[in-house]
């Protein structure tokens, strides 16, 4: 209770505050929907705070941030310039990160509302917001936007809709049209590379528990855009797009004819833990290994369409040297 209202009165000691603080009172606003309700929002907002998984596309798209969720895997930023942004305003702690929930739920409510935003936008996993966040303390501070995914495709419709509350569209449609256009060309390009052939996909994330490793199958953080190119993993369902697997079970990839798995863009491994799987022998001896069939793709677990772009380049690269590659010309 004490920090609600400690909230409310920093809110009011804002409200109270010169122009120069904060947005335009009697600027127009809108109505926009959100999975936390619908909120009069400025038409254009001047005081972004950014949450979690919403900083990517804000970021790309140039919006007015002026403070965001520090902490945030700079690489699905993409943009150099948008990551130095980000990085001068990243300036909100939110303490230890669960698994999948785009970063810690605790955050400091007295220091959002110092920054005085006129918009709040939460990229936070839907499950992650409801249980970790308290929505109540975000409205009394600004109108708050709850837009996070509950599934890893799903950057597509938070990075829109973010794009869209911050009135900055112009920038997300033409990536989307590049990225769109690109992933037609490409799946026409490999379908006779892909054809007949079972892919895999496997991570060890940060958060995998020991001794583990991440199955992924269509629609996961490893897959989703590797699906968009015609490339699909079999063995989920819609609910479930991957598992936690004991290293025990490497076996289970014995009948995939690729495997993919994520790499930085210089190559080294996105997770360091995989490198506990590439040393073991069970790994060394599955049939795809041994054939040379292993597919490193960078930028894989992009959010935007931007670092999209550039996932799609690396997939190339690589499936261009499979060994028994054939772009089906």
């Amino acid at each position: 209770m004490a920090s609600g209202v400690a909230v409310a009165a920093l809110v009011a000691t804002g409200c109270s505050s010169g122009a120069s603080d904060s947005a335009d009172s009697s600027a127009t606003t809108r109505t926009f929907a959100a999975a936390n309700g619908s909120f009069e929002i400025p038409a254009q907002p001047q005081r972004i705070v950014a949450l979690s998984r919403v900083i990517p596309s804000l970021f790309i798209a140039d919006a007015p941030v002026i403070g965001a969720t520090s902490g945030y895997d700079t690489s699905t930023i993409v943009d150099e310039d948008a990551i130095t942004r980000y990085q001068d305003v990243a300036t909100l702690s939110t303490g230890t990160a669960k698994t999948n929930a785009g970063g810690g739920t605790q955050l400091s409510y007295e220091q959002i509302a110092a920054l005085k935003p006129d918009l709040i936008i939460s990229g936070f996993p839907q499950k992650a917001y409801k249980s970790g966040i308290s929505d109540e303390q975000l409205q009394a501070i600004a109108p708050t936007l709850s837009l996070g995914p509950s599934t890893p495709t799903e950057w597509r419709e938070v990075g829109e809709k973010a794009a869209d509350a911050a009135g900055k569209t112009d920038e997300f449609d033409r990536q989307k049209a590049e990225y769109e256009k690109l992933a037609a060309d490409l799946k026409k390009k490999y379908q006779g590379t892909v054809a007949g052939k079972k892919f895999a996909a496997l991570s060890v994330f940060n958060s995998t528990q020991a001794d583990s490793y991440q199955r992924e199958y269509d629609d996961s953080f490893t897959t989703n855009i590797a699906n968009d190119i015609g490339i699909s993993f079999p063995g989920g369902t819609p609910k479930k797009t991957s598992e936690i697997v004991s290293i025990e079970r490497l076996s289970d990839l014995a009948d995939a004819d690729v495997i993919v798995y994520q790499v930085n863009p210089d190559g080294s491994l996105k997770y360091p833990r995989m490198q506990a799987v590439f040393d073991s022998e069970a790994w060394k001896n599955l049939p795809a290994v041994r054939a040379g069939n292993v597919v490193p793709v960078a930028y894989a677990s992009s959010e935007t369409y931007a670092g999209a772009i550039k996932s799609l380049g690396s997939l190339s690269a690589a499936l261009d040297k499979l060994p028994a590659a054939s772009n089906g010309n």
